[in-house]
């Protein structure tokens, strides 16, 4: 690879964005864990208020969980902040409040692997640890036509063995950040930009003009559908919530929803257990996809005439946009 010629590539082309403006490990750590799953351009806006409001590792460590999911409602994967959290507050208890600097010191942090570790340390502290994202499995797997399976782990391990052979021969800070940057502006799924690509003369699957072949990506399992009666349970100018105690969406507020197909069994079950509901009417059906699973809601507007469940939360109506929810549930205009 034409290391000299990608670094300089990547020094006139970049986007500017703000996380790139820092050498901040703090700022850095946030950024890579806001961009797990997400998208930039949605990341952006999340990262600039966060940074404003959780300026230091020390102002989020003494952040509230419920404050800090709202903080980031909308952005999905909940769990990655929970993590982010309970790692702040470790640095700030045992580490006299200084961000590790080293690659084990990061990845001793819950939340962090191999790939978070290697974007710190080779973007703020210039050292070279490969970051082998889905980004840089791309470029890599189209420029040596790697045609193996990238969703098997040794497979992915053989690629992080020649990034890593790669940085090391580089400025790590600017290498990582443009085999980034070449993944997600040029070597682009689909349509890449192969003719304004740096690497290009050195690419095999271009000059085979095989490049829509790689990455070589076994399919994954079909989503699952779960179909949910979901209850907008009115009491005088309250509405009843629920916080999750599932792995899913985890601590974040939720309308009470069953997994069933139609209000009459679950205005049923409610009243064996001594909870009684009158129906006021039915709502849109509403559909949300998640990685693995896809939920059918069919929203259905009740009044409670009794005792609500003992997990059931009485919210005035005004306030349940200040509490973190998501967004599966945050699409139901009550």
């Amino acid at each position: 690879m034409d290391i000299k010629q990608l670094e300089t590539w990547y020094l006139s082309n970049h986007r500017k964005l703000s996380f790139r403006m820092t050498k901040n490990p703090y700022h850095i750590w946030v950024s890579e864990v806001m961009l797990q799953q997400t998208q930039v351009e949605t990341v952006l806006p999340y990262f600039e208020r966060f940074i404003k409001i959780y300026p230091t590792v020390e102002a989020l460590a003494r952040a509230n969980e419920e404050t800090l999911h709202k903080d980031v409602e909308g952005l999905g994967y909940y769990r990655r902040f929970r993590h982010m959290l309970k790692a702040a507050q470790i640095i700030v208890d045992s580490s006299g409040k200084r961000f590790p600097d080293s690659y084990e010191g990061l990845l001793a942090l819950p939340g962090v692997g191999k790939y978070t570790a290697g974007a710190i340390m080779s973007i703020a502290y210039n050292k070279p640890y490969s970051a082998l994202d889905g980004n840089v499995i791309r470029v890599l797997s189209r420029l040596l036509a790697n045609d193996s399976d990238m969703r098997e782990e040794k497979h992915r391990k053989s690629l992080d063995q020649y990034n890593q052979k790669m940085i090391e021969s580089s400025t790590p800070e600017i290498y990582t950040q443009a085999m980034m940057e070449l993944g997600a502006t040029v070597c682009r799924p689909k349509n890449p930009k192969c003719e304004v690509c740096p690497l290009q003369r050195e690419c095999i699957a271009f000059q085979t003009k095989t490049v829509h072949l790689y990455p070589n990506l076994s399919p994954l399992n079909q989503k699952k559908h779960e179909h949910y009666v979901t209850l907008i349970i009115h009491q005088n100018h309250q509405i009843m919530l629920r916080k999750r105690t599932e792995s899913l969406l985890n601590d974040m507020y939720e309308y009470p929803q069953y997994e069933a197909e139609s209000i009459e069994y679950v205005l049923s079950m409610l009243d064996d257990q001594g909870v009684q509901l009158s129906l006021i009417g039915e709502g849109k059906i509403i559909q949300h996809v998640f990685t693995h699973k896809v939920w059918q809601m069919q929203v259905v507007h009740v009044k409670l005439t009794g005792n609500p469940m003992n997990d059931w939360i009485s919210v005035d109506s005004d306030e349940v946009k200040q509490l973190p929810m998501a967004i599966a549930h945050r699409k139901i205009q009550v």
